[in-house]
């Protein structure tokens, strides 16, 4: 008898369960994703459970966890460009400055990004440090990060210094585009091996430079009859190579030499243009590399 009271109960209590949990969740989503909350003052409880005074608790929703409080940024713990909720090593905590604090001795949102500061209705710091970045403005989001780490063991590699002083080749460097190192002296373009196509291969680095290039217009394709004729007496006329894609089309090193001069043996034709500005294949005729494929229309270069 007991037990069929208790079922009684919840069938009629489960319906009013169930829309109070529908009304808190829809409660505490009330705004639009698309409103931003930020430097307005006037959304302090879609992150506080009342509006908090300064010096006492903030009770922030669902005990202060980020993954919910910055729901509309998409964050995640996993996703995010910064790791959280870590202790820093004992290596690395003197580093941090102490304007930059920790909670309960772990790295957190709050350590970055100074909260209070985007709470408040303040039009200069929405436009100068729309990040709500601790120390900001600065020059590049880079520098935040090297408020703690080292900027010396963050310098960017550069695979394109490929030589020792002594003039060895750094075999490793070779790798960040071959699956071997190639041999120099003997390899043509056709037997090396690759990690990837050549043109992701340099996005990696020049993605940017990419988007101001001649390549987005209408440069990686296979070349006419015409043009293909204008290659092969550029190669004859300056000694030089023009090397295409494994498919047969143009791509990055067809007018870049990627290599450092020395890697390659001077009197190899593939070795022009390496270390040159730009490292166009053309950079030693002091000729527009265009030249090559397009003659008709540069002649007044020759």
């Amino acid at each position: 008898m007991k037990k069929l009271v208790i079922v009684i109960l919840l069938l009629i209590l489960s319906p009013a369960v169930l829309i109070y949990a529908q009304d808190k969740s829809t409660a505490e989503n009330t705004l639009p994703e698309t409103t931003n909350v930020h430097f307005t003052g006037k959304y302090c409880t879609e992150c506080h459970e009342k509006t908090p005074q300064k010096g006492e608790n903030p009770l922030l929703k669902n005990n202060g966890d980020y993954a919910y409080l910055c729901r509309c940024h998409g964050y995640t713990p996993g996703s995010y460009i910064h790791p959280v909720d870590i202790v820093p090593s004992e290596e690395k905590r003197p580093l941090i400055p102490d304007d930059f604090p920790l909670v309960d001795n772990k790295i957190s949102c709050v350590t970055c990004h100074d909260m209070y500061m985007q709470c408040q209705v303040n039009p200069r710091y929405e436009k100068l440090n729309r990040r709500f970045l601790r120390g900001a403005p600065y020059v590049s989001r880079t520098d935040l990060c090297f408020k703690c780490h080292d900027e010396k063991q963050y310098t960017m590699l550069d695979p394109h210094n490929q030589l020792t002083e002594s003039g060895e080749i750094v075999e490793v460097k070779c790798l960040y585009c071959h699956e071997e190192k190639p041999d120099e002296k003997k390899s043509t373009f056709k037997e090396v091996k690759l990690i990837g196509n050549l043109e992701v291969l340099c996005f990696r680095c020049h993605y940017k430079q990419s988007q101001f290039h001649p390549i987005n217009a209408n440069h990686l394709v296979k070349p006419s009859d015409r043009i293909i004729a204008n290659m092969e007496d550029a190669k004859d006329k300056y000694g030089i190579i023009l090397p295409l894609n494994y498919d047969g089309k143009i791509t990055c090193p067809t007018c870049h030499n990627p290599h450092e001069r020395g890697v390659i043996p001077k009197e190899k034709d593939s070795s022009k243009g390496a270390s040159e500005k730009y490292r166009l294949r053309m950079s030693e005729t002091k000729l527009q590399i265009c030249v090559a494929c397009h003659k008709e229309k540069f002649s007044g270069f020759e």
